[in-house]
């Protein structure tokens, strides 16, 4: 069955960074990250996987009475955001959660996990 794993995390932390500081914080990042999509790539090796521009970017649409709204987005009550996403075709729920553990931002942020519908 096809997992979506969406990846919300607390960006603040690190978006408040120096450029230098924020790439040395990454660099010691991606070895974990690399290993938690190597852990993917072998239940699914077509599993997908995107991270997405700072929230600064987004926009939210909004249609109310028929009248389009566009505000700068995303607004949440909550200072986690949406960071990325995988796709990937797992065995079975509890599998997806041992996946979706093993997803850095899950110490600290959090991975919810739910199926795709098709």
């Amino acid at each position: 069955m096809k997992y979506a794993f969406l990846i919300y995390d607390d960006p603040t932390s690190w978006e408040s960074l120096p450029e230098d500081e924020a790439l040395k914080f990454r660099a010691q990042e991606m070895p974990r990250w690399e290993a938690a999509m190597g852990e993917l790539a072998s239940v699914d090796p077509n599993f997908a996987g995107y991270e997405l521009e700072s929230r600064s970017t987004a926009k939210v649409v909004r249609v109310r009475d028929g009248e389009r709204m566009v505000t700068d987005g995303p607004f949440a009550e909550t200072k986690e955001v949406i960071g990325g996403f995988f796709v990937a075709d797992v065995p079975d729920l509890d599998d997806a959660i041992r996946l979706g553990a093993q997803i850095p931002s899950a110490e600290g942020g959090s991975i919810e996990i739910r199926p795709v519908l098709g």
